[in-house]
């Protein structure tokens, strides 16, 4: 599993290897919980993190096929 953190955000993202997208949150000192992930919901997310979170999921889809664990449908 690839896990990105983003201080900025608060959160650890990680995906799958379809590419849907999962958020953790960002303990104080940068620790996370890796057994409570969720998926970003971008549809009910505020319009200005949209593009930085989506610029997330990509970096971690590139990350995921320089390993051969992307598997795009």
């Amino acid at each position: 599993m690839i896990i990105y953190t983003e201080e900025n955000m608060g959160c650890a993202y990680s995906i799958d290897s379809e590419g849907t997208l999962f958020y953790t949150p960002m303990y104080q000192g940068g620790g996370i919980e890796t057994q409570d992930w969720c998926d970003v919901d971008f549809d009910t997310m505020e319009d200005e993190y949209v593009q930085e979170t989506k610029d997330i999921q990509n970096k971690l889809i590139f990350m995921m096929k320089s390993i051969g664990e992307y598997y795009q449908c």
